[in-house]
C-alpha cells in the first residue's frame, strides 16, 4: 500500500466519527489545502523566469518582468487565501471530530459488556479520552492538510523544473523515489517507537489509577510508598521509551538524509552550471534558492507524514475500542414481561473458555416474592443476578423476567423493569438529592423522604452540614462504606421497579441500620419480585424459597428456610456455622 492509499484509508477512519456535516468540511478544508499547494508550486515555478527577466532586462518566454511580477502576486494571494481557508475548516472539523470522538467512546462503552473491563482498562480509556483524543485532533486538524498541501506544491515544482532545467528536472525526478523509499523506512521506524512506547503507557497509566484508588489497602500493607508494581512500571516505561526514541531518531536520521542529498544534490548542479559557464551566476543563484525553499517544502511533508503515521497508530487503539463486540441489543422490544417474575432455564455461564461459573441452573421466582441464593465464595452467586440484568449473556440456557428472554427485550425496557443494588456503591460528584433522584428524577419530596427514612439515608442527611445539598464527591468519598450503600438502596426504592436484585446489600450497615434495610426488603416484596445474594441471617430467614449453590456452580439444594434445614445438607451445615458466628462475642 502507497503514502497516498495509506493516508486515504486514514482519513476515512477519522471521518468515521465525524457527523455528516462535519466529514463535509473537512473534505472542503482539504480541496481548498490541495488548490493552496497547486498555487504554490506555480509561485515557485514562476520566480525562476521572473527573476531571470529582473537579471537580463529582457522578456522570458514573452512575458515582462512586470507581468511575472503579477502574476507572481496574484499566485500569491491565491495560495494565502486557500490556505487560510483550508486551515480554518480543517481546525473546525477537527473540534468536531474531537467532540464526536467524545461521544463515541462513551456510548461504546456504555454497550460493552463488563467482561470487557479489565485492570488495564481504565488507563486505556484515559488515554484515548485526553492524550489520544487530542493527538488524532490534530491530524484532523493540521497534519492532514499540511501534507496535502505541500505534497501537490513539490509534484507542481517538479514538473515546472523540467521546463525551466532539464537537469534540475532530473534531479528532482531521480529524487522522488529515493525519498519515498527513505518516508518508508522513516514510517517503519515511527511504527516500531509506538509500538515499544505505547502498551508501557498504558499499563503505567493503569498502574497510577490503581495507586491512587488502593490507598488504604496499601498503607494498611505499609507499602503506601513503595509500591512495586507502580516502581517497575515506570522503569518498564522509561526503558521502552528510550529504546523508542532510538527508533524516532533512527527515522529521522533517514528522511533528514534524504533531504539533505537533494538540497546538495540541487545546489551543487546550480554551481556547476555556474562553473562551466551553461548558467549565469544569478541564475545558478536562483536555483539554489529555490532548492533550499523545495528543501523546506520536503521537510514540511516529511514531518506531516511522521505525525501522520503517530496517530494513524493513536486511531488503532480508538478502533479496538470502537470495534469491541457488543452485547447485541434489539431496538425495540420482541416481547413486552407479562408479569415481574424472574427463571433461570438451565442456564450455564463461563467468563473465561472452558471454564464454566455456573452450570445448569434453573429456577425460577414468581411475581412479589423473594429468592435468596447462598453459597461458598465464588460460585457464582453474583454472576445469577448479574445474568438476570443482563450485564453478561448467557452461555447456555436462557434467563427470563416476566416470561422474556432478557436478550429480546431492548435496554431501555430492560431497565425499566429491573432495579439492582450491588456490593461496589458508586456515587456521582453531585449532591446527595440528586444521587438518589437518578433513580426516579420526576419524584416528589414526600417520595424522597419516604424512602430515605426506610434505608436509613435520612441519619446521613441530618449529619451532613448541607443536608440533601451536600455535595458527595468524586465516587461518593464524602460519604462512608455503608453510607453509600444505604443511598443506594434509597435509588432501588425509589425507582419501584418490579424487579429489584440484591448483592450483599446490608453487608457493610450496622445492626441498626441492616433492621431499616429490612424493613424495606419487606416493603419491596408487597410490590415487587426480590432476588438477594446474602450472608447474613435475618435476610435469608425472609425469603420465600432459598437457592443453595455448591463450589461448582450447580444448584445443590433449593426450598424455604425449614425445607432446607430438615435436609439436614449444605445449607444446614451453612445455617448452623453462621449462627455460631452470630453469637461469638469478645469476653
Amino acid at each position: 500500500m502507497d503514502i497516498m492509499s495509506r493516508n486515504r484509508n486514514l482519513l476515512s477512519r477519522f471521518r468515521r466519527y465525524m457527523i455528516p456535516e462535519d466529514a463535509a468540511m473537512h473534505k472542503r478544508g482539504m480541496a481548498a489545502c490541495i488548490s493552496a499547494g497547486v498555487f504554490i508550486g506555480l509561485a515557485l515555478c514562476t520566480m525562476m523566469p521572473a527573476a531571470m527577466s529582473l537579471l537580463t532586462a529582457e522578456p522570458q518566454w514573452g512575458l515582462s518582468f512586470n507581468t511575472w511580477v503579477i502574476i507572481l502576486v496574484v499566485l500569491t494571494a491565491f495560495s494565502c487565501v486557500l490556505d487560510y481557508w483550508g486551515t480554518k475548516l480543517g481546525y473546525t472539523a477537527g473540534l468536531g471530530y474531537m467532540r464526536m470522538l467524545q461521544k463515541h467512546i462513551g456510548n461504546k462503552v456504555a454497550s460493552l459488556p463488563l467482561g470487557w473491563f479489565t485492570a488495564s482498562s481504565a488507563g486505556l480509556l484515559s488515554r484515548i479520552v485526553t492524550q489520544e483524543m487530542m493527538t488524532s485532533g490534530q491530524a484532523v486538524a493540521y497534519f492532514v492538510g499540511g501534507f496535502l498541501r505541500n505534497l501537490c506544491a513539490c509534484v507542481i515544482f517538479g514538473l515546472g523544473t523540467w521546463v525551466w532545467n532539464w537537469r534540475l528536472g532530473l534531479i528532482v525526478t531521480i529524487a522522488i523515489p529515493i525519498l519515498f523509499v527513505l518516508f518508508k523506512l522513516g514510517q517503519k521506524c515511527i511504527e516500531k517507537e509506538y509500538a515499544n512506547e505505547s502498551p508501557a503507557e498504558e499499563e503505567l497509566a493503569s498502574r497510577i489509577v490503581e495507586f491512587a484508588q488502593c490507598q488504604g489497602a496499601l498503607r494498611a500493607c505499609h507499602a503506601g510508598s513503595t509500591y512495586e508494581e507502580l516502581s517497575s512500571s515506570f522503569a518498564v516505561a522509561r526503558r521502552k521509551s528510550v529504546r523508542g526514541l532510538w527508533w524516532g531518531v533512527l527515522g529521522n536520521m533517514l528522511t533528514g538524509m534524504g533531504q539533505q542529498l537533494l538540497v546538495f544534490s540541487m545546489i551543487l548542479l546550480g554551481s556547476s552550471l555556474c562553473v562551466t559557464g551553461i548558467a549565469a551566476p544569478f541564475e545558478a543563484i536562483i536555483i539554489i534558492g529555490v532548492s533550499l525553499r523545495f528543501s523546506t517544502m520536503i521537510a514540511d511533508i516529511s514531518a506531516s507524514l511522521f505525525g501522520l503515521e503517530e496517530r494513524r497508530q493513536t486511531l488503532d487503539s480508538i478502533d479496538a475500542v470502537m470495534n469491541a463486540p457488543e452485547i447485541p441489543v434489539p431496538q425495540t422490544s420482541k416481547d413486552l414481561p407479562h408479569d415481574a417474575s424472574v427463571s433461570a432455564d438451565h442456564v450455564a455461564f463461563s467468563y473465561v473458555p472452558d471454564k464454566p461459573v455456573l452450570r445448569d441452573v434453573h429456577f425460577t421466582v414468581p411475581s412479589s416474592s423473594m429468592l435468596a441464593i447462598v453459597g461458598p465464595s465464588g460460585c457464582g452467586k453474583t454472576t445469577v443476578i448479574k445474568l438476570a440484568a443482563r450485564f453478561y449473556d448467557t452461555t447456555a440456557g436462557t434467563m427470563k423476567i416476566g416470561g422474556v428472554d432478557v436478550r429480546d427485550l431492548s435496554t431501555e425496557d430492560l431497565f425499566k423493569n429491573v432495579s439492582f443494588v450491588f456490593q461496589d456503591v458508586y456515587l456521582f460528584n453531585d449532591t446527595l438529592r440528586n444521587n438518589v433522584l437518578l433513580a426516579r428524577p420526576d419524584a416528589s419530596d414526600s417520595d424522597i423522604e419516604r424512602v430515605a427514612d426506610l434505608a436509613g439515608v435520612t441519619d446521613i442527611v441530618k449529619r451532613l452540614p448541607d443536608g440533601w445539598d451536600t455535595v458527595c464527591g468524586e465516587s461518593g468519598r464524602a460519604l462512608s462504606g455503608g453510607e453509600r450503600q444505604r443511598v443506594s438502596i434509597a435509588r432501588a426504592l425509589l425507582k419501584q421497579a418490579p424487579i429489584v436484585l440484591f448483592d450483599e446489600a446490608t453487608s457493610a450497615l450496622d445492626a441498626e441500620n441492616e433492621a431499616n434495610i429490612v424493613k424495606s426488603i419487606e416493603e419491596l416484596r408487597k410490590s415487587s419480585t426480590v432476588i438477594a445474594v446474602a450472608h447474613k441471617l435475618e435476610t435469608i430467614k425472609m425469603a420465600d424459597k432459598i437457592i443453595v449453590l455448591n463450589a461448582s456452580g450447580s444448584i445443590e439444594e433449593e426450598g424455604t428456610h425449614d425445607e432446607l434445614l430438615a435436609l439436614n445438607g449444605a445449607y444446614a451445615d451453612f445455617w448452623g456455622k453462621h449462627v455460631l458466628s452470630a453469637q461469638w462475642k469478645l469476653a
